[in-house]
């Protein structure tokens, strides 16, 4: 009895470097109003870009600033394709900010990259987005939104399946 537990044991600890646990697919999007129009803060992980495919790395995991300001215009068309927000059921205008004012953050261990998203509504009222980005390439990815415009303001999570907010 003992044998097979100390070969389980063993067993155990020279398997665990190989073992990786499955990460999340999370990003976050903070809406507030600037000017009576919509602004955008995207937050999504790296690692989930270079997955999809949307920066050029070797590694999901090792991903240099380079790659990510290489990838601009991927990530901007990317983001046309997946992304949309709507007033009164009328299309806004999405402007990527240039990639001079993107910037990284560390959160939960992992590194995010934060791309401010400038959006140009025909009116201030009935604002909808829709988020469809990463689905594709992780289909357990979530979007953790933050709603803070003057009419409402709430918190919803954003998947596969309900991928639109508020629900009118």
């Amino acid at each position: 009895m003992k044998k097979k537990t100390l070969f389980g044991a063993l067993a155990c600890c020279l398997l665990a470097p190989f073992v990786q646990a499955h990460k999340f697919s999370t990003a976050y999007m903070d809406v507030t109003v600037a000017n009576d129009q919509p602004t955008l803060l995207w937050k999504v992980a790296l690692h989930d870009l270079a997955q999809a495919k949307l920066i050029a790395a070797k590694n999901n995991h090792q991903v240099s600033w380079q790659q990510v300001l290489d990838s601009a215009p991927v990530l901007n068309r990317y983001l046309a394709e997946h992304l949309s927000f709507t007033s009164q059921q009328q299309a806004c205008q999405i402007t990527p900010a240039a990639t001079s004012e993107w910037q990284l953050q560390r959160l939960q261990r992992d590194l995010y990259l934060l791309l401010p998203l400038a959006v140009t509504c025909p009116a201030n009222s009935d604002w909808q987005l829709t988020y469809r980005a990463l689905f594709q390439s992780e289909a357990s990815h979530k979007l953790l939104l933050s709603w803070q415009v003057a009419v409402s303001s709430g918190n919803a999570v954003l998947a596969a399946d309900s991928d639109t907010y508020p629900v009118y």
